[in-house]
């Protein structure tokens, strides 16, 4: 009887079945039970904490944003540390810090959904009867608020009603023709299309310029990766190689544009010293990572830079075009 009531030695526990044998959901390929992924597309299985709302929001905004593995290990340096993280990466360092596409990604899309958000909040001055026209930037004391204008026009989002009431009227060469009528046909182009978008949308001048040139810096990436190929030839570099240290600088200028939209809930930061900032930091990133003198790099800063215009320009306005076409 003893013996009948002895426990059982306990052996090896027998590993529970998790799935059912059957095909792949994405691709078809049949799946064993023990199979947690697909073994062809390396889908994962469906199971229970999948369908949660915790699991969808830490698949498409923790897991993307890399919270959990080094996101922010790679801001700081970023910030920090110019070009650094380009000399890193071309180490083999790749596992350590966001990958330079992925970081450059997460930096524009968070400034993308802060940019609606940085409106103006300055009235226009209103002109009186037998004023002259107000200048590109004028001042009212009485409000202590700065309104913008271009030959007299106004630019802001208050003077949108007023402006769309007379390009009904006239027509938008017409009203072009009449405010810019010493200007080069390049510019009544120019101001033919932001107008286009400002009555279209009802964003300010100023607006405009900003949507339509951080959308540029897309195009622009690989644009400087080929200036710095041609002006770095030497150093025997592949364009790849330019292209990452491409996407690190555009990374830091977005992230700094993110600073700036935040700053401008509180100060106001002169346009000047945002072109400083950048171009201290690009030097120092230069220098870092093609180990030439200071000398030399400021001299490529310089003819970079205008040769980086001088090709941003005209994308520019074909960028500007397409969305005036898009909108109006």
């Amino acid at each position: 009887m003893k013996s009948f009531f002895r426990k059982k030695s306990a052996g090896p526990k027998m590993p529970e079945t998790l799935h059912e044998p059957g095909p792949c959901l994405n691709c078809g390929t049949h799946l064993w039970p023990s199979d947690t992924f697909c073994t062809k597309c390396g889908q994962k299985r469906l199971e229970r904490e999948d369908l949660s709302i915790r699991h969808m929001f830490r698949e498409s905004f923790l897991d993307y944003f890399h919270f959990d593995s080094g996101f922010f290990r790679t801001i700081v340096p970023l910030v920090t540390k110019p070009g650094w993280l380009t000399v890193e990466f071309m180490k083999g360092k790749r596992k350590s810090y966001v990958e330079p596409f992925k970081l450059f990604l997460v930096i524009s899309v968070i400034y993308f959904i802060l940019l609606p958000f940085s409106g103006e909040t300055v009235p226009e001055q209103n002109e009186k009867a037998g004023n002259s026209p107000a200048p590109s930037s004028a001042v009212d004391t009485k409000q202590s608020h700065t309104h913008y204008s271009v030959n007299g026009l106004p630019v802001n989002s208050d003077a949108i009603d007023s402006m769309r009431n007379e390009i009904d009227s006239t027509g938008i060469r017409q009203y072009v023709e009449k405010h810019f009528k010493k200007e080069s046909g390049w510019t009544k182009l120019f101001m033919r299309q932001a107008l286009k978008i400002m009555i279209s949308t009802g964003q300010s001048f100023t607006t405009v310029l900003e949507h339509t040139a951080s959308k540029l810096i897309f195009l622009l990436i690989p644009v400087l990766a080929l200036l710095l190929k041609l002006f770095y030839i030497r150093s025997k570099r592949l364009y790849y190689e330019h292209l990452i240290f491409s996407l690190h600088i555009h990374s830091f200028f977005f992230l700094f544009l993110i600073f700036y939209l935040l700053a401008g809930f509180f100060i106001h930061i002169s346009i000047w010293i945002i072109l400083l900032v950048f171009l201290i930091y690009t030097l120092l990133a230069l220098r870092r990572y093609y180990r030439q003198s200071t000398g030399k790099t400021l001299a490529k800063i310089f003819v970079i830079s205008i040769s980086y215009l001088l090709i941003a320009l005209p994308i520019f306005m074909i960028v500007l075009m397409a969305v005036a076409v898009m909108t109006y």
